[in-house]
């Protein structure tokens, strides 16, 4: 189970216009998605509730996993996920992005697009990589995407994580309809790929829920998979388990 959920925190801009489409400017301005989570085809093992805010100008997003039923019994696991940034004409510009695990100190991404450099700190030690213009962390990034409403994609881009930047691919895979937790929704499905091949994501987006993603199914190098379904999404201050 430890690589799985590894893998989940591995998930789910300076100059963003010549990379992203322009961005849709419905995003919602506050919102959250509980999702059920399972290792493939299994039985629920965990919840992740996803929720974000923004005001137009800056934006925060958090997302906190955590086994429940009788896997919290053999496997205590929670840890949270923190992005912060600025909301500009192009889309999303992550400031920072942080990971937090019971007993540990956090992991920490900081984003200097001034001097277009990443710093990792990671137990007490820092590190540095190269900024691309477009980069996005692991919770900015499902945002941007869904801000770009399905239109054309980055050919490549880092997604960054609390530890490095993995160099990545999206492709548009089509259109599927899904039976969730949350209800039957038609989704648009999106394939994330890492370059080195430690990774692949697959995300549903819902064109009728603000183009949120609602499911996200994640495969690790090791070949373990990690489902993420919606069982709940809520726009503002809208709150009903079969979403709003």
């Amino acid at each position: 189970m430890r690589g799985v959920f590894a893998a989940a925190a591995l998930l789910v801009m300076g100059a963003l216009q010549p990379l992203w489409a322009a961005p849709d400017k419905t995003w919602p301005a506050s919102g959250l998605i509980v999702y059920q989570v399972s290792m493939g085809s299994g039985p629920q093992v965990g919840e992740a509730r996803h929720s974000w805010s923004h005001d137009g100008r800056v934006y925060e997003m958090r997302t906190e996993v955590r086994t429940v039923g009788l896997a919290a019994l053999f496997k205590k696991m929670q840890y949270v996920q923190r992005s912060e940034g600025q909301v500009l004409a192009g889309g999303l510009q992550p400031v920072r992005f942080s990971v937090e695990r019971e007993g540990r100190q956090a992991e920490l991404a900081d984003f200097d697009w001034q001097r277009m450099q990443l710093a990792f700190t990671r137990k007490g030690r820092v590190s540095a990589a190269r900024l691309r213009a477009g980069d996005q962390d692991v919770l900015s990034l499902w945002h941007q995407v869904a801000m770009s409403a399905g239109k054309a994609l980055p050919a490549s881009l880092q997604v960054v994580t609390g530890r490095k930047a993995k160099d990545s691919t999206l492709v548009w895979m089509g259109d599927e309809t899904l039976d969730l937790p949350l209800g039957r929704l038609a989704t648009r499905r999106l394939k994330a790929t890492a370059a080195d091949g430690s990774m692949e994501i697959d995300v549903w987006f819902a064109p009728g829920r603000h183009m949120l993603p609602v499911r996200i199914r994640m495969v690790d190098d090791d070949g373990e998979v990690l489902d993420q379904q919606a069982s709940e999404l809520r726009i503002g201050a809208a709150a009903t388990g079969k979403g709003s």
